[in-house]
């Protein structure tokens, strides 16, 4: 079962629209979401029928005048389920399909956050792997650094290949808030610390 609604993060991840383009999406083609204030910030919230229309929109629709594109997303909206929309003699749109591969995306998003847990009693609620006292972000950031699997997985016995995976897909749908940390591994030197006669920090 998927979930009743997604963040940004996720429909971007899903569909694969760069956030910027999800939230022009959202605005141009008038996607409903729902949209929640807290601290002066705003979140959007993506029910599933609204993340099939940005499906669609990645697959092709986003080519189609504005007019047309809100009209067949108004279509989509009432009738999520259908198979194929015919829009006209011309343009018949493959709903199915686009369902389809949206299926094993959301299922995997599914299964990496079910990986992961956040207790404030562990590491004081940084997420870890389920299970485990390790780091997701530090895992997906040896990833983006280009990190080999088979290595991380010698260095941490404790996770399997596909939590590995996982920590790509978390990362990209939880991003962290603010600088994200310099990696040990990058060789870049502390700035703006220097070291006193007996070699302490200062």
């Amino acid at each position: 079962m998927h979930a009743a609604e997604f963040t940004v993060a996720e429909a971007s991840w899903v569909t694969g629209l760069s956030v910027k383009a999800v939230n022009k999406a959202i605005e141009d083609a008038a996607v409903p979401v729902r949209t929640v204030r807290a601290g002066g910030a705003r979140r959007r919230f993506v029910p599933y029928a609204s993340l099939l229309c940005l499906q669609l929109h990645a697959e092709g629709l986003k080519r189609l005048p504005l007019q047309m594109r809100r009209e067949v997303f108004r279509r989509v909206l009432n009738e999520p389920q259908q198979k194929q929309l015919k829009y006209s003699d011309a343009l018949i749109i493959n709903v199915g399909g686009a369902r389809g591969k949206m299926s094993s995306r959301l299922q995997n998003l599914e299964k990496a956050s079910g990986t992961v847990q956040s207790d404030p009693e562990i590491m004081g609620g940084t997420p870890v792997f389920r299970g485990t006292r390790i780091p997701v972000y530090l895992v997906a950031d040896m990833i983006e650094q280009g990190t080999p699997i088979n290595e991380i997985l010698e260095g941490y016995p404790a996770l399997t290949r596909e939590m590995v995976e996982f920590a790509s897909i978390y990362a990209s749908t939880h991003p962290r808030r603010g600088r994200p940390p310099i990696p040990p591994w990058s060789g870049n030197k502390p700035v703006g610390r220097k070291k006193g006669k007996l070699g302490c920090v200062a």
